[in-house]
């Protein structure tokens, strides 16, 4: 009983498990703070109407895959991240005076927004985020991955039994 309660323990404190509780955290939050607006606006929050599209979605999505433990989850995430990264970059350089519209966002994110989950700027903070430790478990599984060379690792090869073929053996036990 002890091996399974440490078993849950550490897939709960896993950095992967906290990254997606966030996630889900965050996109509720999003969910709801849309459903209380009730009226129509020449220039909405980022978050209204709710496009199942948006930030939170996306940060949701990434996440899940992130939580896969797989490379192509990871490489899911990290396009997924990275594509929210280049939109925020993009607003940034569409902006005249970036500088202090994120000043001013900031401002508005200590008054409205005291745990700072539901903001724009937090969205990106968590995408950065998700992108680095993405990133990071892309480079640590394919750096641990054995690669042959031609030849074998010592140059070494071997030779079918009746034929002049050489072949390397492949080991696909790790």
């Amino acid at each position: 009983m002890e091996r399974r309660a440490g078993a849950i323990l550490r897939y709960l404190v896993d950095l992967r498990s906290i990254l997606l509780a966030f996630a889900i955290f965050n996109f509720t939050i999003v969910w709801m703070m849309d459903a209380e607006i009730h009226f129509t606006c020449a220039a909405c929050p980022w978050y209204h109407p709710w496009s199942y599209l948006n930030e939170p979605t996306i940060l949701l999505v990434s996440s899940l895959f992130l939580r896969a433990r797989r490379w192509q989850g990871n490489t899911i995430a990290l396009l997924l991240s990275g594509y929210l990264i280049s939109y925020f970059i993009h607003i940034l350089l569409i902006i005249d005076d970036p500088v202090t519209a994120l000043r001013y966002e900031w401002k508005i994110t200590r008054m409205y927004y005291p745990y700072l989950v539901g903001s724009w700027v937090s969205q990106y903070l968590f995408t950065l985020i998700v992108f680095c430790y993405s990133a990071l478990s892309l480079k640590k599984q394919f750096l641990s991955r054995k690669v042959m060379a031609p030849g074998g690792i010592e140059g070494e090869s071997y030779v079918k039994a009746g034929t002049n073929q050489s072949f390397i053996p492949n080991d696909f036990s790790s």
